[in-house]
């Protein structure tokens, strides 16, 4: 009898432990966001982050770039977009839009992806990133890493490691920037949907417990 618990109760654990979804796309280029071109130059020479326009001041190369930008030359533009996504000003669209993955040259803009993590949370969420030139991101208003490099867009030139979210609605803000000559987007994030075991393995386990306290309590009446 036993026995018989034993092996009922670890396969019911093994089921729940293996009740994982694969990863799933959060974020492309076809996502729709909110959308804000309104930026134009105001944030040209305000530091290294935003080189002049036509390549005036350089085309440098940057990673992992610390600590976030200074965005004040642009906050009339820009609103609370990192502090309250929720309440945006008139220059953002008024829902979200589809993304356009070139923007006029020599300009900045800045998108809000909104996406629901479900009702568990996402594991392993990872973005990948291609730019020409430059990109800074956010995490619900949490700065995350910046990049800019002179050429064209790689399919995904830059990865970023996001790791665990919570249940419920999330906001990827991303500012891209340009310095001349052309320009380029692309996007990818991905997560894992956080395990949920399916009501039959939770009975299944249950009943292997029941069993076992049950064999335990019979071993004390025997004793």
């Amino acid at each position: 009898m036993k026995k018989h618990m034993v092996a009922l109760l670890a396969g019911a654990m093994l089921i729940m432990a293996t009740c994982v979804a694969g990863a799933s796309t959060i974020i492309n280029n076809s996502t729709s966001g909110y959308y804000n071109s309104s930026i134009g130059t105001m944030l040209d020479n305000t530091s290294l982050y935003f080189p002049g326009a036509n390549i005036s001041t350089g085309d440098p190369t940057y990673n992992n770039m610390s600590p976030a930008p200074d965005l004040s030359a642009a906050s009339s533009v820009l609103g609370s977009w990192l502090s309250s996504p929720q309440s945006l000003n008139s220059y953002w669209s008024t829902a979200p839009v589809a993304i356009p993955l070139s923007w006029r040259i020599n300009t900045e803009d800045a998108i809000i992806y909104k996406f629901n993590a479900g009702s568990t949370g996402l594991n392993n969420v990872s973005a990948q990133f291609g730019v020409d030139n430059g990109l800074y991101v956010w995490l619900d208003g949490t700065y995350l890493n910046g990049w800019m490099a002179p050429g064209g867009v790689g399919t995904y030139e830059y990865s970023q490691a996001i790791g665990s979210l919570s249940a419920g609605d999330h906001y990827l803000q991303v500012l891209r920037e340009d310095h001349g000559g052309s320009d380029g987007f692309t996007i990818l994030v991905q997560g894992e949907t956080a395990p949920v075991p399916e009501p039959g393995t939770i009975a299944l386990l249950g009943l292997g417990m029941a069993g076992l306290a049950l064999y335990g309590k019979r071993r004390q009446n025997k004793a």
